[in-house]
Order: C-alpha cells, then structure tokens, then sequence
C-alpha cells in the first residue's frame, strides 16, 4: 500500500483590486500541479506597502466570488482574517496570516503560499520572509522575460530559495519549508495598468485588452458598481 499523500491546502494572498486572469491563472496553474484539498484566498486588509485600496473589502470579496465560482473542482475559501484586522486597525504581515493558518490547518497540513515574479522580487522587504519557509513553502510562477538568475533578484533571497528548492512531490507531502519556481506559466498582468484602463475607457466602451485580463463576471461588477472610474 502506497503512502497518503499529505492535505494539501494552496493560499493566495493579494490585494485583488481588482482580481484578474492573472490571479486566477496561477491559483489553476498550481492546482493541476500539486491536487491540493483546498484553495484558501486571502484579501488583503489594507497592506502596508500600498496606497489606499480603491475597492473596499466587500466589493473585492464579491469580486473574489465571482472570479474563482467557476473552473475549480476543489473547495475554494475566501479567508477574511487581513480584512477583520484591519477592521481592528491591527496591521497584517504574511508571516502573521500564514502562522494563523498553520494553527488552523494543523502541523502536518503542506501549506502552499503561491507568489508572482514581482512579488518574489521584493520578498527581502517583507516582515520574517526567511520564517516564511517555516510554516509554509512558497511557489512562485514566472511572467514574460523574468528568470531566477536575472540580476533584480535580491541576492539573500536568490541564495535562500535555491537551498530550498524542491520537488512537486516533496512540496505535496511535507508541511514545509521548501521552494518552487515554474517557468509554464507567463501572465504580464498589473492591477495598477488594469486600474488606469478601466478609468480611461469609464465614458467608452471597454478595450478588448482590459477586458480580456478581467474576468466577465468580474467586468459587469466592476461597470454595475462604478468602480475604478
């Protein structure tokens, strides 16, 4: 009889205002590469290295709701902890969310926190990035023309994440503590650019680039609520 691979929960973490295809494709793209149990998203409340969200919790909830409704055949939770802190005027930090649900999920659950290229790069000025690795592995997915070795990567994070690199298998069924970067899957996408689009077209109808990186489910929201104008 062959081993039980571990539960298995993927977390997504983001401001998501607003979520886009990008979002939802790294989500799917690690989904098909590990099988996890679960998909835990994570809006933030208000992160400390941004301006003022211009959706407010609610409205990026909806949004979240509706992106993620359909196309995955596993549960999918929307984890409101950041935002009910925030509510609290309590500050939120990664390290923070991720030991919370290391609690929840319990010590042999492989916690998966999925990042993009962009996010990757700026990982040495987050709060305890190296005790990220202690609650949880962190999967990365490249966008067009980045590579591991580009000289933008902070050279302590470069080290960091090569010592820690690991396999599909090992990620799937140990709790922690382990890397992964995929080069399969390339989305350029900027929720700032989508932002300004969305604004620029609010009086004429929307350009086939803004409305092909947002899902239509999410468009109509973003046009019934009046969002981004």
């Amino acid at each position: 009889m062959g081993i039980k691979p571990a539960r298995c929960v993927l977390v997504l973490g983001g401001s998501f205002d607003p979520v886009h295809r990008g979002h939802v494709a790294l989500a799917q793209h690690y989904v098909n590469l590990l099988q996890p149990q679960e998909l835990r998203l994570v809006p933030a409340g208000q992160p400390w290295q941004k301006n003022r969200l211009i959706a407010d919790a609610e409205q990026r909830v909806q949004m979240l709701k509706l992106a993620f409704e359909t196309g995955f055949k596993l549960p999918v939770v929307i984890d409101q902890q950041e935002i009910k802190r925030a509510v609290q005027h309590e500050a939120s930090f990664t390290i923070d969310t991720l030991g919370n649900l290391r609690k929840e999920l319990g010590a042999d659950t492989s916690i998966v926190f999925l990042i993009g290229a962009d996010q990757l790069q700026n990982l040495s000025s987050w709060r305890q990035w190296r005790q990220l690795f202690d609650v949880a592995h962190i999967c990365a997915a490249s966008r067009p023309g980045f590579s591991l070795d580009q000289t933008g990567l902070n050279l302590e994070v470069a080290q960091e994440w090569n010592q820690r690199a690991g396999s599909l298998q090992e990620i799937r069924n140990l709790p922690s503590g382990k890397s992964y970067f995929s080069q399969d899957l390339s989305w350029d996408v900027s929720a700032t650019s989508i932002r300004n689009e969305l604004k620029r077209t609010s009086q004429t109808p929307q350009t086939q680039q803004t409305t092909s990186l947002i899902p239509p489910e999410v468009l109509d929201y973003i046009q019934q609520h009046h969002l981004y104008r």
